[in-house]
């Protein structure tokens, strides 16, 4: 099961987005969001920053984060990947391998 959050700059806090079942989780990859995946199979919680994102709207996800994490366990790793500097981990999450 995989939760998705998309941060909001106004609120300066993530919000749970709903995605339909069929749809590939790469398509909601978007380089003007940031987007945090909670993988709960893999305990891990994945921050995706697009590419056209500030280092001011990267700054507050990094801080806001945790509190997502720690609604689900507190024991996930919080890991951090750049548009276009993905890990291999990450492309099979969302489909793009």
């Amino acid at each position: 099961m995989i939760f998705i959050y998309q941060f909001n700059i106004e609120l300066e806090d993530f919000e749970e987005i709903e995605i339909k079942e069929n749809i590939p989780l790469f398509e909601l990859l978007d380089s003007n969001k940031i987007l945090l995946f909670v993988d709960i199979k893999n305990s891990k919680v994945w921050i995706w920053e697009g590419k056209n994102t500030t280092t001011r709207m990267k700054f507050m996800s990094a801080q806001a984060a945790p509190y997502i994490r720690d609604k689900h366990d507190i024991t996930f790793t919080i890991t951090s990947v750049d548009e276009k500097n993905e890990t291999v981990a990450f492309k099979i999450l969302v489909g793009l391998i």
